[in-house]
């Protein structure tokens, strides 16, 4: 049994903070230069450079990708050979003091550490305490999301996904009959990219999450849009149904930030899950050009 301390979470944490806010993953750059190069439109040309100079620019001098720095998720997937661990009681308990966190060290630790780099690195905040009436910013970015789950891999694995709230108004969530098809769900998307993909800032990574429940479905949507592009999904008929997507979804001509061109989308990522036999569930989750994830095993 490994034994990592909280210390070096945090530390891990850190480093993943910083990269997702100022580095577009590769993956996601290689995407904007490829459609760049297809692209014939000279205002879709001119918005794909401005992308990849934006980029440019956030790493070299650590500024943000977006000035809309983003709800805060932090994923944690625990092998079975592990045992997260306080550094000491006292550091327990104070990092306890976190409002909107239970009363897990483990939250609290990230609480800790994602107030600590949205300070010291300017990132704009932008959670609100209260969802309705008050709606006062916390000031510090929290609480983030955590996700905390267990895997059949060794080893700790930390992942950080950083969401706009343009896109994160781009979400939905759908309850079909079940003798809906393929050709339903790419209507489906197709409609919601015509109505509403320009408040997502395109080209767009559509998340599709399909099955489960109504809860969980939605988890399933975000953990496609920040998938890898260049992975697709190993069941070749929902792989069919990612290219089938894409397709229509680009023949729209919508175009970078809707001023018409090729790509519309850079990728449409696909998860499944087992479901009730009454239920199809569907959810659809818009992620913008600058979907901001950062990921390292320890």
């Amino acid at each position: 049994m490994r034994n990592i301390k909280i210390t070096e979470i945090k530390n891990r944490l850190k480093s993943l903070l910083i990269k997702a806010s100022f580095e577009l993953p590769d993956d996601i750059l290689d995407a904007v230069k490829a459609a760049r190069r297809i692209e014939t439109s000279q205002p879709a040309q001119s918005i794909l450079d401005m992308i990849i100079e934006n980029a440019g620019i956030a790493d070299m001098q650590k500024l943000p990708l977006c000035q809309d720095c983003g709800t805060v998720y932090v994923n944690i997937e625990m092998g079975p050979d592990v045992c997260i661990m306080p550094d000491n009681d006292e550091q327990k308990t104070s990092l306890k003091k976190f409002p909107g966190q239970n009363n897990s060290f483990i939250s609290g630790a990230v609480s800790a550490t994602v107030s600590e780099i949205y300070k010291k690195y300017y990132l704009r905040t932008s959670i609100v305490s209260d969802p309705l009436y008050e709606r006062k910013n916390t000031n510090n970015n929290l609480p983030a999301i955590l996700n905390l789950s267990l895997s059949e891999n060794p080893g700790l694995y930390i992942e950080v996904n950083l969401k706009g709230g343009g896109s994160e108004n781009c979400s939905w969530l759908f309850m079909l009959n079940t003798s809906c098809g393929e050709d339903d769900i790419r209507d489906k998307v197709v409609q919601l990219v015509k109505s509403d993909v320009t408040k997502a800032c395109p080209p767009v990574i559509i998340g599709l999450g399909i099955g489960a429940t109504a809860s969980e479905v939605p988890k399933l949507a975000r953990k496609a849009a920040f998938r890898n592009l260049k992975i697709r999904n190993e069941d070749i008929r929902y792989a069919h149904l990612e290219n089938l997507i894409m397709k229509a979804v680009n023949s729209t001509g919508i175009g970078p930030q809707g001023l018409g061109g090729k790509t519309t989308a850079l990728a449409c990522n696909i998860e499944f899950a087992p479901c009730h036999m009454a239920t199809l569930p569907l959810s659809i989750f818009f992620g913008c050009h600058s979907t901001r994830r950062a990921g390292e095993r320890i």
